[in-house]
């Protein structure tokens, strides 16, 4: 009985903790950059106190006086900074990425770009995780096998940067995946 109540705790723990929404920020309501879930962040005023930090809840935070957003993106190494004056940070609530919504199945579109298709497969590797292709509507297509990632357009190889920027003539797809949860996270910026 006591295992049993450990496991339903644990679950509910990892459920809790799951964080499903995406950062965004607006500056000066127009400029806008968007972050994968699950990246740290935290939000401080002109004093250095931390007034917001990553949240598995949506929220909008209105940006009317200075406050330096600090963002650890597990793309790269450094991390990105914010000096905000007027805009908004908002986490916005993202169900294909929540931990009961296995396979992207949301119409997800990203400045005129869309994901068309996605196909897994079982990892030869490791058999808890899954390889996926990821077909988007510009004609760029990601591949993840056994820990590889490949990114084509019109079949040339693109430029792939951390996990996972890829690069092309008409902007950068930002994508995120989890081979474990087949949890897929993207947005496109156009150039």
């Amino acid at each position: 009985m006591k295992s049993i109540l450990i496991i339903i705790g644990i679950t509910c723990c990892n459920f809790c903790f799951t964080q499903n929404t995406y950062l965004k920020i607006t500056e000066n309501n127009k400029t806008s950059i968007s972050y994968p879930p699950e990246t740290k962040f935290v939000l401080k005023n002109k004093e250095g106190y931390y007034i917001l930090k990553e949240s598995n809840t949506p929220l909008v935070f209105k940006i009317d006086e200075p406050y330096t957003l600090d963002v650890f993106p597990d793309y790269k190494k450094e991390k990105d900074v914010y000096n905000l004056t007027n805009g908004k940070i908002e986490l916005i609530y993202n169900p294909s990425y929540d931990s009961n919504y296995i396979e992207n199945r949301v119409k997800h579109e990203s400045n005129g770009i869309s994901l068309v298709k996605t196909t897994f497969t079982n990892s030869t590797l490791n058999e808890e995780e899954s390889n996926v292709i990821i077909e988007f509507s510009n004609g760029v297509i990601f591949s993840y096998t056994d820990e590889k990632v490949v990114a084509k357009l019109n079949g040339v190889s693109l430029h792939i940067n951390g996990k996972y920027l890829i690069y092309s003539d008409s902007g950068i797809i930002k994508l995120s995946y989890n081979p474990k949860s087949k949890q897929i996270w993207w947005v496109f910026e156009p150039k």
